[in-house]
């Protein structure tokens, strides 16, 4: 069987160290990897927390029912489809472990409570 060379090995090793970690609040080291993993596989780096931020800046709004998906363009930033955001950290809860999961729908059961 061949062998990589052991300079090839360390620079894959670095370019993995390298990856950002997502910035979700209270989460576990593990939980961190999964997030980082799930971005990096499926979704854009900083997605968790985008999806996380924009559907806070999204409730607080005092016109949030007013949301019309026809009007809306759709981007986190200005105008965020909410059944697409709920979908994401949806998706984020069921990858995390056991324990950061109830942590993260906490915090989302916190934020519901705004709806």
């Amino acid at each position: 069987m061949a062998r990589r060379p052991p300079a090839q090995v360390r620079a894959a090793t670095h370019r993995r160290l390298e990856q950002p970690l997502s910035g979700l609040p209270d989460l576990s080291p593990r939980g961190r990897a999964v997030i980082a993993h799930l971005e990096r596989t499926r979704l854009w780096p900083g997605a968790a927390r985008d999806a996380l931020d924009a559907w806070t800046r999204f409730l607080r709004d005092p016109y949030h029912r007013l949301f019309d998906p026809a009007s809306g363009c759709g981007v986190l930033a200005c105008c965020p489809d909410p059944m697409e955001l709920r979908r994401l950290l949806h998706m984020v809860s069921q990858a995390l472990p056991r324990r950061d999961a109830r942590e993260l729908r906490r915090h989302l059961a916190e934020l519901d409570e705004q709806w």
